[in-house]
């Protein structure tokens, strides 16, 4: 018999063992349907785990901000793969979710720019529609080396290599891209519902300018177009309210080359 407790102190018990998704099937139909993640005894955990006798589990949806950084972070991956179907041989290095939404750092022949963001965002969006399950694989250090070195993954060697001796190495994948990852992760790609891409910028490898400078895409995904809308509207708004934009119209400041554009004349 294993027995979890809930946030709320009530008991679940099972015959046998369970993922974490088949638990909250158990609670409700409806929590099945919008689980993102969970958590295990504190610790943020894919609900495709199992689930061991005695642990106390908390369920998160889209509505709470764990199922939205799990969410974003899966948005990630599958802004990757997107980039991988379009520019063949680009190199990936981290994509994590971030506190406005998530970025990749990636090596590319190709040259990135936001005339790029409508084919990635239909690419993304083709991915995204076919529902891949996203599976897990534990992997023996050597296992993981081999696998990112065959293809050319430069980075996720050097990761792997940096990876304590003693820790857990994990990949995810969804259909034909596979990615180096802790997680966790949805439990498949029909969960990314609304996503843009929102700039491009330069990024050193690792902070160091002593390493190759990598291209950095960032974007922002949220589980419903509503949301999106009031997200770039309020950046719209931001904007205006910039102070460097209306320290100019206000005549409070000005800019000259004679001094350097990054010191203000008041």
């Amino acid at each position: 018999m294993i027995t979890i407790r809930l946030k709320d102190g009530k008991e679940l018990h099972f015959e046998n063992e369970v993922t974490l998704f088949e638990a909250a099937k158990k609670i409700s139909n409806s929590l099945a349907k919008d689980v993102l993640v969970a958590k295990v005894d504190g610790e943020l955990t894919d609900i495709r785990n199992n689930i061991t006798d005695g642990t106390q589990v908390e369920f998160f949806t889209k509505a709470d901000k764990e199922g939205l950084f799990t969410l974003r972070h899966t948005a990630a991956h599958v802004m990757a793969q997107a980039i991988q179907h379009l520019y063949p041989g680009t190199k990936f290095a981290i994509g994590p979710a971030i506190d406005d939404g998530f970025y990749y750092d990636l090596e590319s022949d190709h040259v990135f720019s936001q005339e790029d963001f409508a084919a990635i965002e239909k690419e993304m969006a083709k991915i995204a529609k076919a529902n891949l399950p996203i599976e897990k694989k534990i992997l023996s250090r050597n296992e993981a080396l081999e696998f990112f070195r065959s293809r050319n993954q430069d980075y996720k060697v050097i990761l792997i290599q940096d990876i304590p001796e003693d820790a857990i190495i994990s990949t995810y994948t969804q259909g034909d891209f596979t990615d180096l990852c802790r997680g966790p992760h949805v439990r498949s790609t029909g969960k990314l519902k609304v996503f843009k891409l929102m700039t491009v910028a330069g990024a050193y490898w690792r902070g160091d300018e002593h390493n190759p400078q990598l291209t950095r895409v960032y974007a922002i995904s949220f589980p419903k177009q509503k949301e999106l809308t009031e997200y770039l509207e309020l950046l719209e708004e931001a904007k205006k309210r910039d102070h460097r934009k209306l320290g100019k119209e206000l005549e409070l400041f000005t800019f000259s080359n004679k001094v350097g554009q990054g010191l203000p004349l008041w």
